[in-house]
């Protein structure tokens, strides 16, 4: 069976940028799992810290529940935090998860994406990006070994982003846009929280309001995200050429990481088509 190991800095990330493919691998009988970096107790409008953390927890795990999730872990950190984290010390939590869960494939923010506002994605994808090859190495992070783990290699790294570098790969997702659209729908506290700001930008607009957009913003979130979802489904489907009625999730693949080069030459598949 193979894994695949999703490294989420926020809740609700995992389902809004892969949780299509995260399905399909899940139907198709990998082992998915999803590592939240941060708490998310920031996350939310008129609610305690505490509330706040617990409501989010509890809406990731019915989010990965409609994805096929098979196990959730969380590592705790504060939100809106990461850049006050040491990065040797974030790396090293990046290397555990991978020598521990062994995965075939790990999902994560791209490292090199283009105008990435939250630093939370930034320094956990830089963090993963560095512990690909760090988890190879015989002699980092010892303590690791004492517990019986051993140096691991993943093959294929999955990076996604609000504004990939590039896209070499579509994943055509077709079938499993029902169970993104559920999983992205749980975060309601985190949707909240969007909703709010948006009504805070239109209140700041000096521009015409078109019709019904206000509304919109106090209504049921669901319809929203969902119309919303589906439709960057649909614009990547057709960029990517796929039949046409096709949805699919934009990433950039890397498969053997910094060694692709050496495998390419070797007559591996290097690159996969779109």
């Amino acid at each position: 069976m193979k894994t695949a190991l999703v490294i989420s800095p926020h809740a609700d990330d995992a389902a809004l940028f892969c949780g299509g493919t995260l399905a399909k691998r899940a139907a198709e009988g990998w082992r998915v799992i999803v590592a939240r970096v941060t708490n998310d107790k920031r996350d939310s409008v008129g609610l305690t810290f505490e509330e706040t953390a617990r409501r989010n927890a509890a809406e990731l795990r019915e989010a990965a529940e409609a994805l096929g999730v098979a196990e959730v872990v969380e590592l705790d950190y504060n939100a809106e935090s990461l850049a006050d984290v040491s990065q040797v010390e974030l790396r090293g939590r990046m290397v555990y998860l991978i020598r521990k869960y062994r995965p075939y494939a790990v999902f994560s923010f791209d490292p090199f994406a283009l105008y990435e506002p939250n630093l939370d994605h930034v320094r956990a994808a830089q963090a993963v990006e560095e512990a690909f090859w760090m988890a190879r190495f015989d002699l980092p992070y010892p303590e690791h070994f004492e517990e019986g783990l051993k140096p691991f290699a993943v093959c294929e790294q999955w990076y996604f982003a609000r504004r990939l570098p590039e896209c070499n790969h579509v994943e055509d997702v077709t079938g499993y846009m029902e169970q993104k659209v559920a999983a992205g729908c749980a975060h309601r506290t985190m949707l909240a929280n969007i909703l709010n700001q948006c009504r805070m930008l239109v209140d700041a607009w000096d521009g015409p309001v078109p019709e019904g957009a206000r509304e919109a913003f106090e209504s049921d979130p669901g319809p929203l995200v969902g119309a919303f979802l589906m439709q960057q489904a649909a614009q990547t489907a057709q960029e990517a050429r796929l039949e046409e009625g096709r949805l699919g999730e934009a990433y950039r693949v890397v498969r053997f990481g910094d060694m692709a080069g050496v495998f390419e030459a070797l007559g591996f598949e290097v690159t996969p088509g779109t």
